[in-house]
């Protein structure tokens, strides 16, 4: 299993973040807008990536090489993971890895959170094993964001 290292996006992994984790998607559904696409990807990682409401983290492996994003939403004492990793990344038993550190990071940064939640589709078992492998427990089916998701929840204060 290989190491992973997590450090804070900035706007210079913007065109890495499109090419390994958005570009065959936008290529396939997008195409004949493809630059359309592009420009509202810059415009939306840049405001992550400044936004006081979320921290975003690159994936990378020990030699530098991009293997996904973690994100975190912040809403008051709660936060809302996801996880994206490239196609090199997967199946490499780094998400488990990756989702601890960044809870770590994620408890230094901001000390009010006390409550995360990741919200998984049902038929991403990859996902699910991973946030359960994290100490993630099932709380129940919940629509988020148009979409019935299941919510897994992690209390970092009792």
């Amino acid at each position: 299993m290989k190491n992973v290292i997590l450090r804070r996006a900035e706007e210079s992994d913007i065109s890495e973040i499109y090419e390994h984790l958005h570009r065959d998607y936008v290529k396939k559904y997008f195409a004949e807008n493809e630059n359309r696409e592009w420009e509202n990807h810059k415009k939306w990682y840049k405001f992550l990536i400044n936004s006081p409401y979320f921290l975003l983290y690159i994936l990378e492996d020990l030699d530098g090489k991009f293997l996904g994003q973690l994100k975190f939403e912040l809403d008051g004492e709660t936060a809302i993971v996801s996880i994206y990793m490239s196609k090199s990344g997967r199946g490499l038993g780094m998400g488990k890895k990756a989702i601890l550190k960044g809870m770590k990071e994620l408890t230094l940064s901001c000390e009010n959170i006390e409550i995360v939640l990741a919200y998984i589709l049902e038929e991403n078992e990859a996902s699910i094993k991973t946030f359960e492998k994290a100490g993630f427990l099932f709380e129940k089916i919940e629509e988020y964001q148009g979409i019935e998701h299941l919510l897994y929840v992690k209390k970092l204060k009792s």
